[in-house]
């Protein structure tokens, strides 16, 4: 099997350097037109499926995609990005300046972040270990998947072997970028990385 994951297009949050995490924005012009050109750009791929969060910026930029394939887009919970909690709707500079330790604390040791016992990133790594798990048992030869960018993170630490702790050392993946891995003789091997990175857009 081959997946090809991506993340959503670039939304209004998403330019005004606001955190979403499970909270939703519209996507912009700019979103939509990439979303666009990345299903003319797998047309021809030959993907079967497409997998998506069911976040309203994932599914809107899955949705787009498909209008280039014309394939069944199943809305996945398990996609959906990981909370931010408290913080999410905030800038990134409001976040910092409210709590440095807190940001401190997610971009080293995330596997120890949590609020009021809520533990986001390790909610999120079981989620993604029960969609890996559960895709695997299909039968598709090639699959689409529309997430988020720390769930791509999180992801990555599940595909490649990672711990937790290491998920923010993973680059962070633009907007409708894809990376794109093969499941053969029992491991995944990353075949594709666009390397098209920007920290929050």
């Amino acid at each position: 099997m081959i997946i090809y994951f991506t993340r959503h297009g670039l939304t209004k949050y998403n330019k005004e350097r606001r955190i979403q995490g499970l909270l939703d924005s519209p996507l912009t012009l700019e979103g939509k037109v990439k979303a666009k050109e990345l299903g003319t750009r797998l047309k021809d791929e030959g993907i079967e499926v497409i997998y998506s969060s069911d976040q309203k910026r994932a599914m809107d930029s899955a949705k787009i995609i498909n209008e280039a394939l014309g394939l069944d887009i199943i809305a996945d919970k398990r996609l959906r990005e990981v909370s931010m909690l408290s913080h999410e709707g905030m800038t990134w500079a409001e976040s910092v300046a409210t709590d440095p330790e807190r940001e401190d604390l997610i971009m080293s040791r995330p596997d120890l972040f949590n609020e009021g016992g809520i533990y986001p990133y390790r909610d999120s790594r079981e989620d993604a270990e029960a969609f890996i798990e559960s895709l695997m048992k299909k039968d598709y030869k090639k699959v689409l998947v529309v997430t988020h960018g720390s769930k791509l993170r999180v992801i990555t630490t599940v595909l490649e072997g990672l711990d937790l702790k290491d998920t923010n050392k993973v680059e962070l993946i633009k907007g409708l970028s894809l990376k794109i891995y093969v499941y053969d003789e029992g491991a995944f091997k990353l075949l594709h990385d666009d390397k098209d990175y920007d920290n929050f857009v």
